[in-house]
């Protein structure tokens, strides 16, 4: 009987006190609907009297609570550039500091977001990859997928972000090509301009998972900040830093190139969230950071999550 109670308590509270952005839900009892834009990235809060413990789902795909101040659970909820606009549940359940279960769900809604795009036509054989090339495209593929499958449970980047470039894109995240009348991947991160052997910083704390040369972007290096977020750095020249190795933010951990399909030198910059393929400035603008590819004093935000 106690448990009940207390179940139904946490549910009461969390209708009252979840929060979205640092926006309290409506005191109707009902929990706010999370809407965020293909390619985005935003942050729950819910905060509930005696929760120790908290997780989410959404459909196949893990949502990671982490501890925060005061008794309350957040996590980082990314909306892939490609996910379909619409609404779902994220199901949340954990338990209390008595062993108690509870669970409930969040109403989310994706909205549609567009994105540039460029048309053109070249021949044939300029479009064209060998077997072999295809081959070992698929192989990469799955690489980045056993890579991007695994994250620290632990979170280790703490507020503020850094950009590990200064802030002069060349070519924005979403940007598709049609070429010869058929559409092309979307661009998955940013391109940002730099000269040959530029430094590229760490965007915050983590731990380098992947160091490679691939076809498509050539010298990479991917960092794993833990709670399922990750960011890559493609197109590079010179590693910094090893495989298996603990970055902090503003650390230099590679030398900006032109390896891989590429025509010219430059950094390209991305980000995920739980699998999902975000703008990776939104980290700066949503969770607060530099764009200019400077590595600050620790702020006093930082120092508190510390």
């Amino acid at each position: 009987m106690r448990r009940a109670v207390e179940f139904a308590a946490i549910i009461l509270w969390l209708s009252a006190s979840i929060a979205f952005g640092a926006q309290p839900s409506s005191k109707t009892g009902a929990l706010k609907t999370v809407e965020i834009f293909q390619g985005e990235v935003t942050e729950i809060n819910l905060s509930a009297p005696g929760i120790i413990a908290a997780e989410g789902r959404l459909e196949n795909e893990k949502v990671n609570f982490y501890p925060g101040d005061n008794g309350v659970f957040a996590a980082l909820l990314g909306a892939d550039l490609e996910a379909k606009p619409g609404t779902a549940k994220i199901l949340v359940s954990g338990t209390t500091q008595s062993g108690a279960s509870w669970a409930t769900q969040i109403p989310l809604k994706i909205k549609s977001k567009a994105f540039k795009s460029e048309s053109f036509s070249v021949a044939q054989e300029f479009d064209q990859l060998s077997p072999e090339v295809l081959e070992r495209i698929r192989r990469e593929q799955e690489q980045f997928g056993r890579v991007f499958a695994v994250s620290a449970a632990q979170r280790m980047w703490v507020r503020p972000f850094v950009g590990p470039l200064p802030k002069e894109i060349t070519s924005p995240f979403g940007y598709r090509r049609v070429i010869n009348g058929t559409p092309r991947a979307p661009h998955t991160g940013v391109d940002l301009k730099a000269a040959m052997e530029t430094p590229v910083l760490a965007a915050n704390h983590g731990r380098v998972v992947l160091l490679g040369d691939f076809f498509y972007s050539g010298k990479s290096l991917v960092v794993d900040h833990g709670g399922g977020l990750f960011t890559v750095y493609f197109h590079l020249s010179e590693f910094k830093a090893d495989e298996g190795s603990e970055v902090k933010k503003g650390d230099v951990i590679a030398l900006s190139g032109m390896t891989g399909r590429v025509t010219g030198p430059h950094l390209h910059w991305g980000a995920r969230v739980n699998g999902a393929r975000i703008d990776p400035f939104q980290l700066i603008e949503k969770l607060g950071g530099r764009a200019d590819g400077t590595a600050s004093s620790v702020s006093k935000n930082e120092k508190a999550e510390k």
